[in-house]
């Protein structure tokens, strides 16, 4: 090697270590970024054990495993920079054990197909066409920073048989679920930010408080790739005051004392393209429901799980 070529060399690696130095010192400008008609496609793999324990005490175990794969196709890009993007699941498998009771189900070419203890029994008489996800793609808008601004779901046939069960429930909407993924200013490598709010999705008498803190791991290029990654734990607790529900001839009061989920996550952000590539999460959920029915004193039902999943980008 020439005294030119080792100089040219050393001049390049120089310079790319200044730009490197800079970007750092910047920060990560981390955000999603959306075009009408782009496709993504994931995978998805998850697992989980728990257990539902019945008014007696007496604790059932149950399990499910499977994966699936979905597609997401951006539409409209919105004045503020989010996007309508469309969720179809194209295939999925899933089985599920309660107990000795084992079941499976499975979804591909547009069928549906179900097994208990090992037999395949008649598919739920339904639409498929009609269903969101599986015939028809669920609609929703997602801000840049990762944010489900909005969730369209599909008309509501009997808006107020769904209100006596859920008060305050009055439009097929839900809004503003969950946290940005993202903060609204770049990041440097090893910062963190936090949120905690409280929302109310199903109206007034059912909050939800999100607490939330991630951190900007690592970034740097990984082959073709600018790779981010961004650590988090999430905390959610819900509520849900007593209502009354049934016929009054058999009316039931039921609360949910305590509902409470929390999830790890560790997530690969590709920073040039604004695509997620890789996340691993780990959820546990613990639930206590209280219910009592004319002269019954008040009983008590719970759950307790924990789930993991890997999504990875296709």
């Amino acid at each position: 090697m020439s005294k030119l070529t080792r100089l040219l060399c050393l001049s390049l690696l120089l310079a790319l270590a200044a730009a490197t130095t800079a970007a750092a010192q910047e920060g990560v400008v981390l955000a999603f970024k959306f075009a009408p008609g782009d496709v993504q496609e994931y995978e998805m793999s998850f697992s989980g054990s728990g257990g539902l324990r019945a008014p007696d005490g007496e604790m059932g175990a149950m399990g499910m495993q499977g994966s699936c794969r979905a597609k997401v196709t951006v539409g409209e890009i919105l004045p503020d920079g989010s996007a309508r993007l469309a969720l179809l699941l194209q295939r999925a498998e899933v089985q599920m054990t309660i107990g000795d009771q084992r079941s499976r189900f499975s979804f591909a070419n547009g069928q549906v197909r179900w097994y208990s203890n090992g037999r395949e029994q008649a598919p739920p008489e339904a639409d498929i066409s009609q269903m969101p996800m599986l015939g028809l793609p669920l609609e929703f808008i997602a801000s840049t920073r990762g944010q489900i601004l909005d969730v369209i779901l599909p008309k509501v046939q009997d808006l107020a048989a769904m209100q006596q069960m859920v008060p305050g429930l009055g439009t097929p909407q839900l809004k503003n679920l969950g946290e940005p993924l993202f903060p609204d200013k770049p990041v440097q490598v090893g910062e963190t930010w936090r949120r905690s709010v409280s929302v109310m999705p199903f109206g007034p008498t059912m909050p939800v408080t999100v607490t939330t803190s991630r951190t900007l791991d690592s970034y740097g290029d990984t082959g073709p790739m600018s790779l981010a990654k961004i650590s988090g734990y999430s905390e959610t607790t819900f509520r849900a005051n007593p209502m009354t529900v049934g016929p009054s001839e058999s009316q039931m009061t039921v609360s949910m004392p305590e509902m409470k989920q929390t999830l790890t996550s560790t997530e690969f952000f590709n920073v040039a393209e604004g695509r997620l590539v890789r996340a691993d999460y780990i959820s546990s959920l613990t639930t206590r429901v209280a219910f009592a029915a004319g002269e019954q004193g008040q009983q008590e039902a719970g759950l307790e799980a924990r789930f993991s999943a890997t999504i990875q980008a296709r």
